[in-house]
C-alpha cells in the first residue's frame, strides 16, 4: 500500500496553499499502484480558473493571487480526507480522489463548480473593498474508464472540452472518446465601445452579414456571466437584422475610436446554421 495519506502534510505552495506539482508527481504513481492492487478506481479532476488573466490585467497580480488562493482553499475543503488538491501549474489545479468512479468524480466536480461559482472574493480595488465573482472549468476522468497512465491526459482533455463548450462547467471523459471541438473564427465589427475582453465567451444577439457569416456586424452582444448586454446603433441592411443567438469565444480585440473589432471563435458546425439564419431573414423581409 502507498504511504500517501490525505490531507498531505507537506510544505505547501506559497500562493495557493496546496501541495505543489512535485508532490503530485510523487504521489500519482504511488496512488495508482495502490488502487490497482486493491481493484478500486481512482479519479482525477483538472481545474482551470476561467478568464484568470483578466484578474491580473485589470486588478494586478496581487488580486490574481488572492483569487487563486480563494479558489484553491474552497477546492481543498470540498475534497478533504477523500482526496487532495495540488497546484498543477499557473492557475490550474489537479484533484486526485481515491476509490472514486466516474459518476462520483463528476458529482464532486459539479459540486466544486457550484461552490466556487456561488462564492465571492473580497478584494481591495482602488482603496475600496469590492466583491469579485470567479468561475472555473473542470475535466473529470477515472480509472474505471481509462488506463491509469492516461488519467491526467484524459481529465485534461475533458477540461479542454469544458472550456471549448462555454466554461463554468464540468465535463466527464467517457470511454476514451472525447472529441476535439472544431472551431471557425469570425470577424465581428461592433460599431460602439465595448467592455468585452479577450478570452470571454459571449452571445451575439442581433447581427447581420453583407456577404458571409465569417464577416459580420453586430448590434447587440451579451455577456452570459454577468447577464449584461451592450447595444450599438448603425445603418441596418434592407433585409433587417438576424435575431438568432450565436455563442462563441472572443479571441482577439482591437478598439478604434468608438468602434470595436474582434475575432469570434465558434463551433464550425454553427457556420451552416448562420447561413440559414441569414437566408431566412432575407426571405422574410423581401
Amino acid at each position: 500500500m502507498s504511504q500517501v495519506s490525505f490531507p498531505r502534510m507537506v510544505e505547501l505552495d506559497a500562493v495557493t496553499g496546496l501541495p505543489p506539482r512535485k508532490i503530485l508527481d510523487h504521489d500519482l504513481p504511488l496512488l495508482l499502484r495502490s488502487m490497482g492492487m486493491t481493484g478500486l478506481p481512482m479519479c482525477s479532476i483538472m481545474i482551470d480558473i476561467d478568464h484568470f488573466k483578466k484578474f491580473n490585467d485589470r486588478y494586478g497580480h496581487d488580486i490574481g493571487d488572492l483569487v487563486l488562493r480563494h479558489v484553491s482553499s474552497l477546492i481543498r475543503k470540498t475534497v478533504k480526507f477523500r482526496g487532495e488538491a495540488y497546484r498543477y501549474g499557473g492557475e490550474e489545479i489537479t484533484v486526485l480522489m481515491l476509490n472514486t468512479n466516474s459518476a462520483e468524480g463528476f458529482a464532486t466536480a459539479e459540486r466544486i463548480c457550484a461552490v466556487v461559482g456561488n462564492s465571492e472574493v473580497m478584494a481591495m480595488v482602488k482603496g475600496k473593498e469590492q466583491p469579485l465573482s470567479v468561475r472555473i472549468s473542470l475535466g473529470v476522468a477515472s480509472t474505471d474508464t481509462v488506463e491509469g497512465s492516461a488519467l491526467l491526459v484524459s481529465s485534461d482533455q475533458a477540461l479542454y472540452n469544458a472550456k471549448s463548450n462555454g466554461r463554468n462547467q464540468a465535463v466527464l471523459f467517457l470511454n476514451g472518446s472525447q472529441k476535439v471541438v472544431s472551431t471557425t473564427v469570425i470577424d465581428v465589427h461592433f460599431p460602439s465601445q465595448s467592455a468585452i475582453l479577450g478570452g470571454n465567451y459571449i452571445l451575439l444577439k442581433k447581427w447581420f452579414s453583407y456577404s458571409n457569416p465569417t464577416d459580420i456586424e453586430a448590434r447587440e452582444i451579451k455577456d452570459p456571466n454577468t447577464d449584461s448586454s451592450e447595444y450599438a446603433d448603425g445603418v441596418n441592411p434592407p433585409y433587417g437584422l438576424v435575431k438568432a443567438e450565436i455563442r462563441g469565444r472572443v479571441s482577439e480585440i482591437e478598439r478604434r475610436g468608438n468602434h470595436t473589432y474582434f475575432k469570434f471563435e465558434v463551433k464550425s458546425e454553427i457556420i451552416d446554421l448562420m447561413f440559414k439564419y441569414i437566408q431566412d431573414t432575407r426571405n422574410a423581409n423581401c
